[in-house]
């Protein structure tokens, strides 16, 4: 299932890898907080991408297990029409600062 995610850059990674300056240079970048970072988002989009024609489709957004939910769905209708060469991808969306 790892696959199906997409990676999105995320503007708090460079916040969090800033050199370290002070007393916690020893330390270095807290890669906690750097990983926490790349899952901050405002929900997930299931991506339909036909590679023959072209066409994307988008739907969302979801919660993270719903979007796995309906990533699976699709997959089992694309399949069940016989459309196996149609990717399902889930990606992560955010939305504007002071949007949410």
């Amino acid at each position: 299932m790892g696959d199906r995610f997409a990676s999105h850059p995320c503007t708090d990674l460079e916040r969090s890898l800033r050199p370290v300056t002070g007393e916690d240079a020893a330390e270095g970048p807290d890669w906690v907080e750097a990983l926490a970072a790349l899952d901050d988002c405002d929900g997930y989009i299931v991506l339909m991408v036909d590679p023959e024609t072209g066409e994307v489709d988008a739907h969302g957004p979801y919660g993270g297990p719903d979007a796995t939910v309906a990533a699976e769905s699709l997959r089992a209708s694309l399949d069940a029409e016989g459309l196996y060469d149609v990717s399902i991808r889930i990606v992560r969306l955010h939305l504007p600062r002071g949007a949410a």
